[in-house]
């Protein structure tokens, strides 16, 4: 430790350049490429914002039809808001009524036990403008709901899953039960017992 009041001496080795002061040419190369940066990564976050894909709520109402029943006109079906942004899929139509994500197989009862859950979609296919739509927990469907529920849930599938250009028809499939038959529905089929939302 060097004694008070005495320099310390310069350590020896290498001599180490500092480097010159910048000319004004370097200086503004430097702001523009910071101020190129920052204009990049604005645009890049203003991209993101208006072209990300859309993550749908499938639990969200708004992307199926709907019944309303307090309406002093009857029972109304009434189309939900959010449906032109998924109509084109029709396995997004499927996750939105079967409001989940989920593979519907993932909700298949065993045979030897009654459904605990309600009914599922399945889309097996779509032929010359028919949809071939499997019903899973079926019996729950066709036993539990009554009629009404049964007629509620077909037509909202109905009504939703022709949204899709290529599908006119939906053919049910599923084992007969006491409050609802499978088949093909159209939109029609249900105007004689309910009303359609303006």
């Amino acid at each position: 430790m060097a004694k008070r009041g005495k320099t310390p001496s310069r350590p020896s080795g290498p001599k180490v350049r500092l480097p010159k002061k910048m000319g004004g040419g370097a200086g503004k190369t430097w702001k523009v490429l910071i101020g190129a940066g920052i204009f990049v990564i604005v645009l890049l976050g203003v991209w993101y914002g208006l072209f990300r894909p859309e993550k749908i709520d499938y639990t969200d109402p708004e992307y199926t039809w709907q019944v309303r029943r307090d309406d002093p006109a009857g029972d109304l079906l009434v189309r939900g808001k959010k449906l032109d942004r998924i109509k084109d899929d029709p396995q997004a139509l499927i996750r939105a009524l079967n409001k989940s994500e989920k593979d519907p197989e993932s909700f298949r009862t065993p045979k030897d036990r009654e459904p605990v859950s309600p009914p599922k979609l399945k889309l097996k296919g779509i032929k010359n403008h028919t949809a071939f739509v499997e019903v899973i927990n079926a019996e729950y469907l066709t036993q539990r709901l009554g009629s009404s529920g049964a007629e509620e849930f077909l037509a909202v599938a109905t009504y939703t899953l022709t949204e899709n250009k290529d599908i006119q028809v939906v053919q049910f499939l599923f084992e007969e039960g006491d409050h609802a038959v499978p088949g093909p529905y159209t939109r029609k089929y249900f105007l004689k017992n309910w009303k359609v939302a303006p």
